[in-house]
């Protein structure tokens, strides 16, 4: 039995790696990026990137662009510094909250590596252009200019503050709420009120928050739940595309008669779990070659990132790159059954896409929770959600993006194997009863019966 299996295992998973499609279906992940990337550069030309960043202060007096220019980079350190208190452990460096910040502590954040790097990121610059007898045509001329390198003019008036944008404009929002702040500062100094309003600011107290809910989050965590759903919902795609490739398989097989070929060489258990095991190492082989590819890229990008931008998992990228490889063989095996043995009762396309609509919806009704539960941690569902055996996999890895103990993933691993034990038992019979019945599509009794028709 055992020497049988591994004979199946080994003819399937040969045959399918040296098949001409294997390397289109390893491609196709690339092929759909490439074609993306194609399509957004001959989509229409772009203009440059500096044009919609950059904007012209036409200021006849003089004393009003250093003002915008001093709110423009402090408004730049203070998204930056909230950018990396969201995601850092840090919380003693990142306690106080960005909003509370005071101008003489945003100016000495400014000065660190880590603040200055993210801050420059995109960064919208203003830079002061001599204004002419009659800036507003200026400012006309300056954006409808041919390689025009502003994307927006603001005329500064006595008693006035005019924005002019072009069709690639920077966010007019943000620069009008900037150039109100700046008009504000510049005030307050006329009136040597500067200095006093800054000493308000700074002798603000903290406020102490104590958070008394015991599913809370533990602090330094805050980066958790984007990196908890992306986990989840990327080892839902790969499930969803792999498991299903079981589908097609068989249907092939059974319409070239190549399953009664095997049934009369090979007991019929060993066929069905040879081609679990096939179709779960050709599915592994995929996912390394995908990891590479785009986890390659994925990390030369982030290289290129300021440190502490994005979110790590609290726990480290291998061990959570270990629990994904183990829920991911944990779901491949419990809807790889469920497909195997679906797809042995099915003869046509057709079939195969009536009797796997159920498992798809239930598939999207299992992602669906799985998300809802992983934004509200803590509760009865989360925990029925964590421990249902169809949605453990997704749950779990979401659950060890965020910092559960190794001990819980220890149990989840053990409990979904037990149950994908108990599925490819019940499947391996529903398989046999596929491949050796022939006729019309069984019915409900029949399924109930499992008692093949003899060919």
């Amino acid at each position: 039995m055992i020497r049988a299996t591994f004979v199946i295992a080994r003819r399937d998973i040969i045959a399918t790696i040296l098949s001409r499609g294997f390397l289109v279906w390893l491609a196709m992940p690339v092929i759909g990026l490439a074609f993306a990337v194609f399509a957004s550069i001959v989509g229409g030309p772009r203009a440059p990137a500096t044009a919609s960043q950059t904007v012209a202060v036409i200021d006849p007096a003089g004393d009003f662009a250093p003002w915008m220019q001093a709110v423009a980079a402090r408004e730049r350190t203070r998204n930056a510094y909230e950018r990396l208190r969201t995601s850092n452990k840090d919380t003693g460096a990142f306690a106080r909250p960005a909003a509370l910040l005071t101008d003489a502590e945003l100016d000495a954040l400014a000065k660190r590596e880590d603040i200055g790097a993210i801050a420059a990121l995109g960064a919208q610059s203003f830079t002061a252009v001599s204004a002419e007898a009659d800036p507003k045509a200026q400012a006309h001329r300056l954006l409808l200019a041919r390689n025009s390198r502003f994307g927006a003019a603001l005329v500064v008036m006595p008693d006035a503050l005019l924005l002019f944008t072009g069709d690639k404009a920077p966010a007019a929002e943000r620069i009008r709420t900037l150039a109100g702040l700046a008009w504000t500062k510049r005030a307050l100094a006329a009136e040597g009120l500067a200095a006093r309003v800054e000493a308000v600011r700074a002798a603000q107290p903290d406020v102490s928050v104590t958070v008394l809910d015991e599913g809370a989050a533990p602090a330094g965590r805050k980066g958790a739940p984007i990196l908890a759903t992306g986990a989840a919902t990327v080892l839902f795609a790969l499930i969803s595309l792999l498991a299903g490739a079981l589908l097609s398989n068989m249907v092939e097989e059974k319409s070239n008669k190549i399953i009664e070929v095997l049934v009369a060489a090979v007991p019929v258990p060993a066929i069905y779990a040879g081609k679990l095991i096939a179709m779960l190492a050709v599915s592994l082989i995929g996912v390394a070659v995908w990891g590479l590819l785009f986890g390659g890229g994925f990390m030369l990008a982030a290289a290129q990132l300021p440190a502490g931008l994005l979110p790590t998992p609290p726990r480290g990228w291998l061990e959570l790159l270990a629990l994904g490889l183990a829920y991911f063989t944990c779901a491949y095996l419990i809807y790889g059954a469920i497909y195997l043995g679906v797809g042995s009762l099915c003869s046509t396309i057709r079939e195969v896409q009536t009797l796997s609509m159920p498992v798809t919806i239930l598939q999207m009704v299992i992602l669906i929770s799985t998300l809802g539960a992983l934004a509200n941690p803590g509760g009865f569902w989360y925990e029925i959600v964590s421990w249902f055996p169809l949605s453990a996999a997704y749950m779990m890895l979401g659950r060890a993006a965020a910092g559960t103990e190794l001990g819980v993933h220890l149990a989840s691993i053990a409990w979904q194997l037990a149950f994908a034990a108990l599925v490819i038992a019940f499947a391996a019979r529903l398989f046999r009863y596929g491949v050796l019945r022939s006729g019309p599509p069984p019915s409900l009794r029949q399924l109930a019966g499992l008692k093949p028709k003899a060919v």
